[in-house]
């Protein structure tokens, strides 16, 4: 079996970092924050903004987030006094892998035993969230994780303990409350992931077409365009009352941009030829009741389970998963179900949640419908992020001037293209980007901006993504702002 959850150079990387050099930023240089008011500086977004990484918010994470580094660049030569909701914990917790029994933390990499080629990734044991004992204000971070953009204007966001833990007036007060009576003066706004990431993570278990009604909509459901074009208008509206005002928003990177749909190439699996054996032994009397089926209904027919020889190497095979949308079919007595199974298809995804450690999953077994994204459900999920982005440009140009787009959708991209590989190791993209001599790559190696949960980014990660927001703010805010450098943030570490 393929595992592209490390790509091998660590050493590489080393060597790189010994001869690289950086020229620090000078105190005496003229820098400026150009029309951008620092002290009234307040970050409003999710946990991409909050800094949630390795799956969870944690104390090390937070203190990394991009708004706060943004802010360390704001304050070159003097302490910022931007302001974080502490979440004082070494693991945090991890939301998307604990339930009611266990208690889970972030993502680590480890040796777990001295033989091991690759490390692997494992789970800590994290801590529930406790409540924030100070008062958030300006300049500050804002953001919650998991929040959906219809949320921050609603008092049931204190639902989700991320919020409950600062908010001012729980139960009762918005988070956009909570930011307008700190009067910002710059804000930087990046919402929406989670309007789109809750469905896609779960494949496809919420609703793509859910009601209007924002009480009545659920994590994994995909937020309406309609909704989501009157929440980002009502945001803003409130973000921009004051005339002085100004902020950047962030384009929204497209899914699958994300080394949680594609670290797992659709063909990953690899089968001895023994196994291959059993393979066909077990699908022989299931193919021959398609070709059956197929033979009756011509204009339904259902799918073979195939599979690849071996030659000097072991052939990639793709898994076996169940489609409830198969038509009904029946073994040749009429009366006996033929599962509704199939293999992956080319330009279908494999989630990072797949369990790959269990023995004959995708193969003997079939995977369940939560493991992999259709053709029909990428498409969706794509055309309602550029339905989203197309919500975002409409709004630059209602506030031209005082609001501006930072580009993120085509950087990402191109980042993450180099960590894109076929079953047999070919990389999309060999054109790697570096800074200051150390590359950035869209695996979920060392070198990578993303952290362990292939969703949210590192340090280094969120280093990059400052620079992009400072980018546009010098270009815009007639600011020269310092870029903040990368190679001081860590990426993805080996734990002990």
């Amino acid at each position: 079996m393929v595992n592209r959850l490390l790509i091998p150079g660590s050493f590489l990387f080393i060597l790189m970092m010994m001869s690289c050099s950086y020229d620090f930023p000078e105190l005496n240089q003229e820098y400026s924050n150009g029309t951008i008011d620092a002290s009234r500086y307040i970050s409003l977004g999710d946990g991409f903004s909050a800094g949630t990484m390795d799956g969870a918010l944690y104390s090390q994470g937070q203190n990394s987030s991009f708004p706060l580094i943004l802010s360390i660049q704001l304050n070159i030569g003097q302490n910022s006094s931007f302001m974080q909701p502490d979440i004082n914990s070494v693991n945090g917790f991890n939301a998307m892998t604990s339930d009611s029994v266990n208690i889970n933390g972030k993502w680590i990499y480890i040796y777990s035993t001295q033989t091991q080629a690759e490390p692997e990734r494992i789970l800590t044991v994290g801590e529930a969230p406790e409540f924030y004992a100070g008062e958030m204000s300006a300049p500050g971070n804002f953001s919650v994780p998991f929040a959906k953009s219809f949320e921050i204007l609603s008092p049931s966001l204190s639902n989700n303990i991320y919020y409950e833990r600062f908010a001012s007036d729980p139960g009762n007060s918005s988070l956009l409350d909570d930011v307008v009576n700190n009067d910002p003066g710059f804000f930087t706004l990046w919402i929406g992931m989670n309007d789109f990431l809750g469905y896609a993570i779960s494949g496809e278990t919420g609703n793509p077409y859910p009601s209007l009604d924002p009480e009545l909509n659920n994590k994994k459901d995909l937020t309406s365009i309609d909704l989501f074009e009157s929440a980002i208008d009502s945001i803003l509206a409130q973000l921009l009352v004051n005339p002085k005002a100004t902020g950047l928003i962030a384009q929204l990177p497209q899914f699958d941009d994300l080394p949680f749909f594609y670290t797992y190439p659709y063909n990953f699996i690899r089968m001895e030829n023994s196994e291959l054996g059993a393979f066909y032994s077990h699908y022989r009397e299931f193919n021959d009741a398609v070709s059956n089926h197929n033979i009756n209904h011509p204009d339904n027919k259902r799918p073979f389970i195939n599979y690849h020889d071996n030659g000097v190497n072991l052939y990639p095979q793709e898994p076996v998963v169940y489609d409830e949308s198969l038509v009904n079919a029946f073994y040749p007595d009429g009366i006996t179900p033929l599962p509704k199974i199939r293999q992956v298809r080319e330009g279908e995804l494999i989630l990072l949640t797949y369990p790959v450690e269990k023995s004959d999953y995708g193969t003997i077994i079939p995977a369940s419908e939560e493991y992999y994204l259709s053709e029909k459900q990428i498409e969706i999920i794509k055309q309602r992020t550029d339905a989203y982005n197309a919500v975002i440009e409409n709004q630059i140009n209602k506030y031209a001037g005082r609001l501006h787009l930072v580009p993120l959708t085509g950087i990402i991209h191109d980042i993450a293209e180099t960590g894109k590989y076929t079953a047999w190791g070919m990389p999309n993209s060999t054109d790697i980007k570096y800074f200051n001599g150390v590359p950035i790559e869209g695996t979920l190696g060392l070198n990578s901006i993303f952290s362990l949960d292939g969703l949210h980014f590192n340090q280094r990660g969120n280093a990059f993504i400052a620079n992009q927001f400072i980018e546009v703010m010098n270009n815009q805010y007639q600011a020269n702002i310092p870029f903040a450098n990368i190679n001081s943030y860590i990426g993805n570490t080996i734990s002990n």
